[in-house]
């Protein structure tokens, strides 16, 4: 397999930013950047997004964009990688109906987490805070259309303990998960036509956060050091700006399919993995939060 890697180089407000771009993947879903390390990791779908088939690989990028292991995990099994996160020195991955769990390091197995028994069907996003919970969404209308969105919480201090934290209409079918930098609130985005943001309370209380009519099939999200949002909107291939007033603009459009997005906010780079692109792209961004007109 070919890889093309090819560097930008930019100018921004904080100085010169590199940008870079990384195509000869296979169905990339998610894309993050290890806050302590710098690498990067790209799950890698490689067939059909609820196929287990053993397909699904991670890869691995250094600071600087270029592949260290183009598959860095894959097998064991590890069937169509989704969400990811990192807690401590454990890479979490979604597959489908399991959260995996691996050195981030060595790439070796650490956990496998079934939530099959509650009822787990569509795996999605995963987000954790800073109390070693873990939470991971489960857009199950994918597999059953009268199924009921669901949010997991796995307590990862707690010997992985599982518990619904929500499954209600209320909730819709929710995509994206982040952690409010501030509040330290779960926001959760959702897919369809009428795409919004509702935050979820501890005890599971579902509440309207943020919509606009040009939000549709909402996939990625996370924050820059300025409190600003970035969404991705799967089928419009854009990604929006959430202002902390709840103001929005466009930041990109005429995008393939971005996925789950988020942010290098050592480096201020939006993460940018193109589903049925089989290409991740980076794009530099300002943390400066733009002053209303």
């Amino acid at each position: 397999m070919r890889i093309l890697i090819s560097l930008l180089w930019m100018v921004t407000a904080a100085g010169l930013a590199s940008a870079f771009e990384v195509a000869g993947l296979a169905t990339p879903e998610s894309m993050i950047v290890d806050p302590v390390t710098g690498d990067y990791y790209i799950s890698n779908i490689n067939g059909g997004p609820a196929d287990k088939d053993n397909n699904g690989f991670i890869t691995r990028l250094d600071k600087n964009g270029r592949v260290t292991a183009m598959r860095f995990i894959e097998g064991g099994p590890l069937h169509a990688p989704k969400g990811l996160a990192i807690i401590g020195e454990t890479l979490y991955v979604s597959d489908i109906d399991t959260v995996r769990g691996f050195d981030k390091t060595t790439g070796q197995r650490r956990q496998i987490i079934n939530l099959q028994p509650q009822g787990a069907l569509f795996l999605n996003d995963l987000a954790a805070d800073d109390r070693g919970n873990l939470y991971v969404s489960d857009t199950a209308i994918f597999i059953n259309p009268k199924a009921l969105g669901t949010i997991f919480k796995i307590e990862t201090r707690q010997q992985n303990r599982v518990t619904i934290l929500v499954r209600n209409a209320a909730l819709g079918a929710p995509n994206g998960l982040m952690i409010h930098p501030k509040t330290g609130q779960l926001l959760a985005n959702t897919w369809g036509k009428d795409g919004k943001i509702v935050s979820i309370s501890p005890n599971g209380q579902v509440e309207p956060f943020a919509e606009h009519p040009l939000w549709a099939d909402l996939d990625g999200f996370d924050y820059d050091d300025a409190g600003n949002f970035y969404i991705s909107s799967f089928t419009g291939g854009k990604i929006f700006r959430v202002l902390p007033d709840k103001s929005m603009t466009t930041v990109q459009s005429g995008l393939t399919t971005p996925a789950d997005v988020h942010v290098d906010r050592k480096r201020n780079l939006l993460l940018i993995p193109s589903f049925t692109g089989n290409q991740i792209a980076t794009l530099p961004i300002s943390p400066i939060t733009p002053k209303s007109p």
